[in-house]
Formats: structure tokens, sequence, C-alpha cells
């Protein structure tokens, strides 16, 4: 676990509100219509696809903001892509840590982050972002995918 300032990244995002019962519709289908419009667009890629949620409280029907991003190199002029937008993320104050095996146990890793941050007095900002960093679909157990709540 360690604190982190993540730098202000440009990215192209697909944004929507959901809760965590109807989120799985997302899973695998957005990242794959964002790594095509990207190529498609000639954006060159600058990282893996990260999801960013906003207000999200671990309940199953609760609505948050879902920002699903893919890193790009910004580019030197207006890209206009219908389904996806490109926007300039800002600078992120997180504790992170890195999540090795199934998503189905991120719970686990974000009870390790947030019982940190309350026992050191901290202040989340209720943004918190996962990155992709490995995902395997047929071995969940070979996932990597780093953990971040936002902190003030």
């Amino acid at each position: 676990m360690q604190e982190r300032n993540i730098p202000p990244l440009t990215a192209l995002c697909f944004e929507t509100q959901t809760s965590f019962k109807d989120m799985l519709q997302y899973v695998r289908v957005i990242a794959r219509r964002l790594h095509i419009s990207a190529i498609a667009s000639g954006l060159e890629i600058a990282g893996p696809i990260q999801w960013i949620y906003v207000g999200a409280d671990g309940q199953p029907d609760t609505l948050f903001s879902l920002t699903i991003a893919l890193p790009i190199v910004p580019p030197g002029k207006i890209i206009d892509i219908p389904e996806f937008a490109v926007k300039n993320l800002p600078a992120f104050r997180c504790i992170s840590s890195r999540h090795d095996g199934d998503w189905g146990r991120l719970g686990e890793t974000y009870g390790l982050i947030i019982g940190n941050v309350i026992s050191e007095s901290r202040v989340m900002t209720g943004e918190n972002r996962e990155l992709y960093i490995h995902m395997d679909f047929e071995n969940p157990d070979y996932n990597i995918t780093e953990v971040q709540v936002g902190i003030v």
C-alpha cells in the first residue's frame, strides 16, 4: 500500500450512471469498443483500461458515476468519436494497492486500503479507480489490478 499522486492524463472515455448490480453489462464490451475506436481514429494508446467510480458505496443498488477510460496520447486536433469523449482527467491523490487475482475478491483489497485510510484519520474523496494491468478471463487468478482510493 502506498500514497501516490497520479498525474493528469488524457483518455478516451465512456461515462454512465449505474449500480454494482447493473454494471456487469459493461465488462469487456466497453473496453473493446474503446480500443477499436481509438485505433480507428488514429489515437495512440498510452496505458491500461481504468474504471473510475464516483459515489460508489459498495451497495448493489446505489447509483454512482462510472467512467471507463482508455489513456491516450493527447491528440493534436479535435477528435469526434460519437460514442465516446476525449477527456483530460485531473491529477489524483490516492492510496493504492496491487490486487492479484479474481475480481470477486476486490472487496478485500478495498477493505485493507479503507481501513488504512481510516486508521490514519485521512479523508476519502469518494472517487476510486481500478487500473486493469492484466486481465485474464480464462484464469481470473492471474488478473492484476491496481486499486486506488482517492484521498484529500
